[in-house]
C-alpha cells in the first residue's frame, strides 16, 4: 500500500508544523502525487460538508472545472474553497448561512482541486 505524508500549518496551534499520513487509495479520482498538499480550513461556509478546521487535500494540477466540483480559489486577497456552479459560472458556498458569498469565474484565480478532506484530526 503506497502511502502519503503531507505537512500543513495548523493556525489554531500558534503554526505549528503538523502532518497527515493516507493511503492513496483514499482518492477515488487521479491526481498528481507531486502536485498534492494539505490545509487546514478556517470558516463555515462550506459545511456540512467540509468543516471548520479540517483538513483538506488537494491537487494543483488539476484545473479542469467540473460541475459540482470543490476547488481553492483565490478571490479578494484570500484563499477559499468553493463548489463550482457551471450553470451559473460561479463559485459558490454549501453553508444556506453564507449564500452571499458567490464568486464569478471571471474575477477567481483557481488554485487547486479538493480531493479530500479530513475531519476531527
Amino acid at each position: 500500500m503506497e502511502i502519503i505524508h503531507l505537512e500543513y500549518t495548523d493556525v489554531f496551534d500558534n503554526n505549528a508544523s503538523k502532518k497527515i499520513v493516507f493511503s492513496k487509495y483514499l482518492i477515488k479520482k487521479e491526481f498528481n502525487k507531486n502536485s498534492l498538499f494539505a490545509v487546514l480550513v478556517d470558516g463555515e461556509s462550506m459545511q456540512p460538508m467540509i468543516n471548520h478546521k479540517a483538513v483538506i487535500v488537494a491537487d494543483l494540477s488539476q484545473k479542469e472545472l467540473e460541475s459540482d466540483g470543490i476547488y481553492l480559489v483565490y478571490y479578494g486577497d484570500k484563499m477559499w474553497v468553493k463548489r463550482y456552479n457551471k450553470q451559473d459560472d460561479t463559485f459558490i458556498s454549501i453553508n444556506p448561512l453564507y449564500s452571499d458569498l458567490v464568486y464569478p469565474k471571471k474575477d477567481i484565480y483557481l488554485v487547486a482541486r479538493v480531493l479530500l478532506t479530513f475531519t476531527n484530526l
